[in-house]
Order: C-alpha cells, then sequence, then structure tokens
C-alpha cells in the first residue's frame, strides 16, 4: 500500500472515531444531574486515542494537508451528526460557513498546497 491511500484511510478512520467521541461528549452534556459522566469519561478516552492516531499521520504529513484533513472532515460530520442524530437546526450563518470551509479546501486543492 502506497502511502497517500494509507493516509486517506487513516485520516478517515480518526475522523469517524474522533465524531463518535464527540457524540459521546455532546451526549452528557444533555444528561441531567452529571448523570452522564461516564459518557464524558468515554469521549475524552476516545479523543485523546485519536490524538495519538493524528500525531503519526502529522509526522509523515505537511501541517497544512493534515489540517485541512481534519478541519473540513470534522465541519462535515459534525453537520451530519448534528442534523441527523441530535435533530439540531442548522441556521444561514451556519450553512455560509460550511460551504466558505469547502471553498477554502477547493482552493487549497486547485493550487496544488496539498
Amino acid at each position: 500500500m502506497t502511502q497517500l491511500p494509507k493516509i486517506i484511510l487513516g485520516s478517515t478512520i480518526l475522523l469517524i472515531v474522533t465524531i463518535a467521541g464527540d457524540f459521546c461528549i455532546k451526549k452528557a452534556a444533555t444528561l441531567k444531574q452529571y448523570t452522564g459522566w461516564q459518557l464524558l469519561l468515554l469521549g475524552g478516552v476516545v479523543n485523546f486515542a485519536c490524538a495519538i492516531g493524528w500525531f503519526w499521520i502529522y509526522r509523515s504529513q505537511k501541517f497544512l494537508t493534515v489540517g485541512a484533513i481534519l478541519s473540513i472532515g470534522l465541519l462535515a460530520l459534525s453537520v451530519l451528526v448534528s442534523q441527523v442524530i441530535f435533530k439540531e437546526k442548522i441556521n444561514n450563518w451556519e450553512i455560509f460557513g460550511v460551504v466558505l470551509g469547502f471553498i477554502s479546501l477547493a482552493i487549497l486543492l486547485k493550487n496544488g498546497n496539498l
């Protein structure tokens, strides 16, 4: 397996697991009287494990490349989870921000900076 497919596969797995950790933290925050402390702890442990995974990806890639993958990936997955699982409403300014995020990634890709 060459380097690029490994990076893409590793990044995709880490993004999904990171969102799972964030899901646990958000779910814990919605529970009353701090009854979700176990979920909070689980989310923190998952995010810590993901930080170690990102460390290994950062070792072989440029900061800009990994930062763009991480930022846009988390943005897209966060919007998906907030809409599908938590049924949160997204306003026009938030939609505008998401669109700008994807435009910035497209500009970086077009200029060959990633």
